[in-house]
């Protein structure tokens, strides 16, 4: 039986099929009004070939209605005292700079935040929390009419120490259950101190459960029966029942699908450590991976976001993989502002009008530019089943020339170059302001463009190679083809780690062991095949943040050792306070790092024909046929190598390595 990967982009519906050896990989339009309808169209494609099974899916839908404020009316729970918590935030802002600062105004507004007489406070004799006041029956039916009252669809309950103690929240929720509409509850969600993140993470889920609900219920009645999956930000699959209860775990599911997917091409070609760069229509995200020092197996949830992250403004506390989207993809349109300067996205013309190219359009994109320039061919786009429209382009490109006072040509050079000194600042996000070095770490590229840029991404920052998986377009559909289950359970502390000797932290872990390893039962996970990461957030006592770190004997000489590497020093003299406990329940990836296959010469039918490209000028250049480079093969530069997903510049200088997997390995000469 196949396993099915669905990636649903802004501009692509793609879907990666697996079986015997056999592969399909089907790229459709997506259809924004109505996404499930290109997951149908899809899967009936692949039934057509003979592909079925069950189906593990990476979604923007509810991605994209909380960057569009299309969140359903929730109301906002909360002790007395508290409803503004979720508006004071921290006090922060993201432009300091800024002379005129915006903030971003809260899901719920002030008449539809509640609040109850519930409270528990810390002990000030020793460990353990205090009931001040719990709610009283007459207290919460008044609640729950208040509720009707205000006509909300979704409900989030957030109490000041849930994290701790989640039994007086679980208890406002029972009282709710007549209202029969979707409650999060903060404690059982996110068990974890810092409340603004906490309140922040469920009210965004309470948003989204009503509109994540009614999509997976679509998906579910069209797929006759099959099994479906989605994909978790944390790069973990879930169950498509948690999903639909708790979508705040699959807001980065499509994001997070190339990343697995980027270590694996990675490993196959020999690299443990990467930097991914995903470029699709819409936009560019880009990642970096790490690699188990060990060797040993580890969860996906181990490369999680240093913090929170921030969508559309509001912190999302849930594991999520460390990714840097910026609005640049083949889609992003090219204008020329007052002042006569260049700017490239990060308005998109996504699917539909889409590029210039397709025939429906007319602002010029980044893929407009690489057609006008020759490294797109038109009767070989998606395998030639969708023709581009040549002559639009060039009108299009000649328009912005005469704003730009240059031939078209060179707008669309300038256009290329725009992009990419995007893309460079994103990937130095990811590298050196985390403390990596980029000229040690190879580039993955992939998604529909990311060929086209990886070798002048990979020069400009000096980086050894660059490395284009197989399908590179449609690389995140295959990661979540080869996505395994996993759920992490954790525990909030915030006691002095010599309060836990090994034998009480022992304890508590298999406590958490037991709870992950039964969800991932339910959700039909073979026990013999389950492994548990466990891990522990650490800091000195002082600090505002903390270090995950994973669970031995001797963790505080880790944390230490740790502290020193990140951060050039160590504070041993300082108390060490335990924040939080972790257990991950997972099933590893399976796939090892692959060896240097044996060299053979490269058949004269790889060389379809030649025609002229522009690189940093105009060449005669060899087009290459994908499918006949096999791993051992090796060709130099200038050429350009053709696929159906995507097409890959090579340029002179530069040599590619097909390796094991069937991966392009370029590397300067």
């Amino acid at each position: 039986m196949a396993v099915i990967g669905i990636d649903v982009g802004g501009t692509f519906t793609d879907l990666h099929a697996e079986e015997d050896g056999r592969t399909c990989v089907i790229k459709v339009p997506s259809t924004p009004q109505a996404p499930a309808r290109a997951v149908v169209a899809a899967l009936e494609k692949a039934g057509e070939a003979g592909f079925l099974g069950p189906v593990i899916h990476g979604t923007t839908v509810a991605l994209n209605a909380l960057l569009e404020g299309r969140t359903h009316r929730v109301a906002f729970v909360t002790g007395e005292g508290f409803r503004d918590l979720i508006e004071i935030g921290r006090q922060d802002r993201d432009d300091i700079y800024a002379l005129h600062p915006s903030k971003t105004l809260p899901l719920v507004p002030r008449r539809l935040r509640f609040e109850v007489p519930a409270r528990i406070w810390p002990r000030e004799d020793g460990p353990g929390f205090l009931e001040i006041h719990r709610p009283s029956r007459t207290e919460l039916a008044s609640l729950k009419k208040k509720l009707e009252a205000a006509r909300v669809e979704a409900v989030a309950v957030c109490l000041l120490h849930s994290w701790a103690d989640p039994r007086m929240e679980e208890q406002i929720g029972r009282s709710l259950a007549g209202l029969k509409l979707p409650v999060t509850l903060s404690g059982r969600l996110l068990p974890e101190h810092r409340e603004f993140e906490r309140f922040s993470t469920a009210i965004v889920n309470a948003g989204l459960a009503p509109l994540m609900a009614s999509y997976v219920a679509s998906l579910t009645a069209r797929f006759g029966g099959r099994s479906l999956r989605l994909l978790q930000s944390s790069g973990e699959s879930i169950s498509v029942e948690r999903a639909a209860r708790e979508p705040a775990r699959i807001l980065l599911s499509g994001p997070a699908g190339g990343v697995v997917g980027a270590r694996m091409a990675a490993r196959e070609a020999g690299f443990e450590q990467m930097v991914g760069l995903d470029m699709g229509g819409t936009s560019t995200d880009v990642s970096f991976h790490e690699g188990s020092r060990d060797g040993a197996p580890q969860p996906w949830s181990g490369q999680r976001t240093p913090g929170p992250v921030r969508i559309g403004g509001h912190p999302i506390g849930l594991p999520s993989l460390d990714i840097h989207t910026i609005g640049c993809g083949g889609g992003s349109i090219a204008t020329v502002d007052s002042a006569g300067a260049l700017h490239v996205g990060p308005l998109s013309a996504g699917a539909d009008p889409g590029p210039v190219c397709h025939g429906r359009g007319s602002r010029p994109t980044v893929t407009d530019a690489h057609v006008l320039l020759g490294h797109i061919r038109s009767d070989r786009f998606l395998g030639g089943n969708d023709a581009l429209v040549i002559d639009r382009v060039e009108r299009a490109y000649r328009d912005l020339a005469r704003s730009l006072g240059a031939s078209p040509e060179e707008a669309a050079i300038g256009v290329i170059e725009a992009a990419r000194a995007s893309m460079k600042r994103a990937i130095g996000v990811m590298t050196m302001q985390r403390g990596h070095d980029p000229e040690a770490l190879p580039l993955v590229a992939f998604g529909g463009a990311g060929g086209l840029h990886a070798a002048a991404l990979a020069e400009s920052m000096n980086m050894p190679a660059a490395l284009i998986p197989a399908s590179p377009g449609a690389l995140s559909a295959m990661g979540m083809a080869r996505s395994t289950p996993g759920h992490e359970c954790a525990r909030g502390c915030m006691q002095p780690l010599s309060a836990w000797p090994q034998s009480r932290l022992r304890g508590e872990f298999a406590n958490l062991e037991r709870e992950a390893r039964a969800v991932l039962a339910a959700d039909g996970a073979l026990p013999s095949r389950v492994q548990i990461s466990k891990r522990l957030d650490l800091r000195y006592r002082g600090q505002s943040f903390e270090l995950t770190i994973p669970w031995s004997p001797r963790v505080a000489e880790s944390f230490h050792r740790v502290h020193a590497r990140l951060y050039g020093y160590a504070l041993e003299s300082v108390p060490i306070e335990l924040v939080c406990i972790r257990a991950v329940a997972f099933i590893p990836a399976t796939g090892s790092l692959g060896k240097r296959p044996r060299r053979r010469q490269l058949p004269g039918r790889a060389i379809r024909d030649h025609r002229r490209v522009v690189f940093d000028r105009a060449r005669r250049t060899a087009v290459l046929d994908r499918s006949s480079l096999q791993p051992g093969h090796s060709l130099l530069g200038p050429a350009v190598i053709e696929e159906y997903t995507a097409t890959t510049l090579l340029p002179r200088g530069w040599r590619i390595d097909v390796t094991h997997g069937s991966h392009l390995l370029m590397v300067r000469i």
